[in-house]
């Protein structure tokens, strides 16, 4: 058992200004009224109620632009990896699976050195939730709204006052030296458990969870991927701001000199009409439904065999996002058998 410490509100956000002589901190904030993930400049500027961002967090450790690679006319080739230390506060359980789930992706074979260098070079602060933030989130329809890796220190909000629990060594570095808590009472974490399972009471996962990727191997056929593909605008909405999505492009911009380039990555989507085209023009997803199957498939099949979870963290970005009011919740529900 990892031992339970407690401390305000007030005093956690004065461990952040502290922190900020040895860390880079971003957190969730405000910037022309718009709720985000950025960097701040104080503790003062940090948001403890957590209202719905566009973007998850991965954008700190996957930028949607990074120069991979640097080289001359010459032939000289270096790469580039820019990590600095980082203290990512207030994640909240779904970016935190989803995280998890980027963790596992990009330590695959040899590892991808730009993004696990980002990694190793963070603190990651969680938030627990104790209720839904909003209408359009289902994190308990893919038991998202728990989180059990990929943070090292977790805060959960008990009145003014927020119980904290370290899981990593890190973690416990960094609380030592930052935070200023006393030990919280053996039953406190009891009663915020108790809580937070009175405010998931009514909710429920999805039917057959665990079997999902039987399911949607029985179900390529299913009528409801002709239904909403004819609303599907292909506009990658839904990609871009997904938490878990990873597809990238890279291409080559040379400099007006002809004497230096950089190799760049960036996000790519599978729902582009593009995306499956090949040397020869070969499209092997040209139409609209065969790309809205492959990316709910990639998510409930092949890749929650391969990650032993949902890749759907249920944080609602794709439905806020999607202009033509298209919702994976929505279409697994009919798939399973829940809708009316």
């Amino acid at each position: 058992m990892n031992e339970i410490l407690k401390m305000s509100k007030a005093d956690i956000l004065k461990c952040i200004d502290k922190a900020m002589a040895n860390y880079k901190v971003a957190a969730l904030t405000k910037k022309s009224g718009q709720p985000k993930y950025d960097y701040v400049a104080n503790g003062r500027e940090v948001m403890l109620n957590y209202q719905p961002t566009i973007l998850s967090p991965k954008k700190f450790f996957f930028p949607q632009d990074e120069v991979i690679l640097e080289y001359t006319a010459d032939g000289k080739v270096s790469s580039k990896i820019v990590a600095e230390p980082l203290l990512l506060f207030g994640v909240r359980p779904c970016d935190l699976n989803a995280i998890k789930i980027m963790d596992e992706a990009f330590a695959e074979s040899n590892g991808d050195p730009n993004y696990l260098a980002k990694r190793e070079q963070s603190i990651i602060i969680g938030i627990d939730c104790k209720k839904i933030c909003d209408e359009d989130a289902f994190c308990y329809k893919v038991k998202a709204n728990y989180a059990t890796s990929s943070f090292d220190i977790m805060l959960y909000e008990y009145g003014s006052d927020y119980l904290v629990e370290s899981i990593t060594d890190k973690g416990k570095k960094f609380c030592k030296k930052y935070l200023t808590a006393g030990k919280a009472d053996a039953k406190d974490k009891e009663k915020y458990d108790k809580e937070k399972a009175d405010g998931f009471a009514k909710t429920h996962a999805f039917k057959d969870f665990d079997k999902l990727p039987e399911v949607f191997a029985n179900n390529k056929d299913h009528e409801v991927w002709g239904e909403e593909s004819k609303r599907c605008l292909s506009c990658g909405s839904c990609i871009m701001v997904c938490p878990t999505c990873y597809c990238f492009d890279v291409a080559d911009e040379l400099a007006l000199s002809l004497k230096k380039g950089e190799r760049i990555r960036r996000w790519d989507a599978c729902m582009l009409s593009s995306f499956a085209v090949v040397a020869g023009g070969e499209n092997f997803r040209h139409e609209t439904k065969q790309r809205l199957h492959h990316r709910l498939d990639r998510k409930f099949n092949f890749l929650m065999k391969k990650h032993d979870q949902s890749v759907c963290v249920g944080c609602g970005r794709c439905v806020r996002a999607c202009l033509a009011d298209i919702s994976p919740k929505k279409i697994v529900e009919k798939i399973v058998g829940e809708s009316e």
